[in-house]
């Protein structure tokens, strides 16, 4: 009797078993068959979404920076201000990072549109230059010497003229195209309304944080609600740390930039190692971005020390990039600096410049909680271990 209840019982398995196998392979071929339609509600929501998940980004990196203003507060030991510790924390984090912008844009603009002006003052000069040098190198060949001779160009009146024509264009094209104007103010719209969200729920982040408990203590079991929290810390540590180290790595990679165009004695180094630095929050590609613009900028004083600038910039971003980056962001991580590169490659290859921000971080969470996974296990083996070395 009670082997015929066992082997009912084990059919009964098997039959459960059999039935999930079934369910998923026929998710999996309607997967296949309407991928199309998936990729396309997919795309719908993200679309639909978009300006919120873009709002709560935001708020997460204002958010690491208001934390640390709302514990100073705190230790001010000042009712009133721990009152409204919330309102000040949100109020001073924007101040501050206006006031970064501001200092950036003030610093690096003015001179842009100085090395502008000074290339175009020098186009007519280089011009000349160039005129000789081909002169001189084809004086044995008088037709070819006498024909680069009669190259007398006018160049103040062409660049005139052609800075004349793009202002006129454009200024046609911005007047009579309502549809860029429009754009336009629907992205300042949109951009208005995803900060106002952020600042939202920056201040409510309180209530949310107690829906999230109370949603969790009605649904899950207490080890799911632990489970969750870990994950939940570990993730909230690495993106926290990865920001921080993002801006650590910058600041040195801009610093050694500045340092380094200083003793060479090249020109805009303040202006160029700033620039470097701040687009490096790109990971990997950022410091060629802005060096491309850094070569150009010391091109306008001296071709021959832009050359040398771009050497010193290849040599300093392979420093960093095998170097700087790794240990910097990897220590901020806890990823060793063969996992972030990698990390880089390949989310960078799946989801371009958005991928690279979200890929290191994203393993760093994962490698973080298998390894705390694999210490578990060992450990509960570890143990067994030891109850059947005592029992025998």
């Amino acid at each position: 009797m009670s082997r015929s209840v066992t082997y009912a019982m084990d059919y009964k398995k098997i039959d459960k078993l059999i039935m999930k196998y079934l369910i998923i392979i026929v998710l999996l071929i309607l997967a296949v068959t309407n991928m199309n339609f998936i990729v396309r509600s997919i795309n719908l929501v993200f679309t639909a979404f978009a300006n919120i998940i873009f709002a709560a980004m935001i708020a997460y990196v204002i958010n690491i920076i208001m934390s640390r203003i709302e514990k100073i507060i705190v230790k001010t030991d000042q009712p009133f201000l721990i009152k409204r510790k919330r309102i000040f924390g949100v109020i001073l984090s924007l101040v501050t990072i206006a006031l970064i912008f501001y200092l950036l844009i003030n610093l690096i603009l003015p001179e842009f549109f100085k090395a502008v002006t000074v290339l175009i003052e020098t186009i007519p000069t280089y011009a000349e230059q160039l005129r000789v040098f081909l002169m001189d190198a084809f004086e044995n060949m008088p037709d070819i010497s006498q024909y680069v001779n009669s190259l007398q160009l006018d160049w103040k009146s062409i660049v005139d003229n052609f800075l004349a024509i793009a202002g006129n264009g454009l200024g046609n094209v911005l007047g009579t195209t309502f549809n860029i104007v429009s754009s336009i103010m629907g992205s300042l719209f949109n951009m208005l309304l995803v900060i106002v969200f952020a600042i939202y729920l920056l201040i409510d982040k309180d209530r949310f944080i107690t829906l999230y408990y109370r949603l969790t203590t009605l649904y899950l079991s207490e080890e799911q609600r632990k489970k969750i929290g870990v994950v939940l810390k570990v993730t909230h540590q690495s993106f926290s740390s990865f920001i921080g180290g993002q801006c650590i790595e910058a600041a040195i990679l801009g610093s050694l930039c500045t340092l380094g165009m200083m003793i060479l004695q090249m020109p805009y180094a303040i202006m160029i190692g700033t620039l470097v630095g701040t687009i490096n929050i790109i990971p990997i590609i950022g410091a060629y971005i802005g060096g491309a613009i850094g070569v150009f900028m010391v091109f306008t004083v001296s071709p021959m020390q832009s050359l040398a600038f771009l050497v010193y910039l290849i040599i300093l971003q392979q420093f960093e990039s095998n170097v700087i980056y790794p240990r910097v962001v990897g220590n901020s991580v806890g990823l060793p600096g063969i996992y972030v590169l990698a990390s880089v490659i390949v989310f960078g290859a799946i989801a371009g410049i958005p991928g690279m921000f979200l890929g290191i971080p994203t393993i760093a969470s994962l490698y973080k909680l298998l390894k705390m996974h694999i210490i578990k296990k060992e450990n509960a083996l570890k143990q067994t271990q030891h109850i059947k070395e005592d029992t025998q």
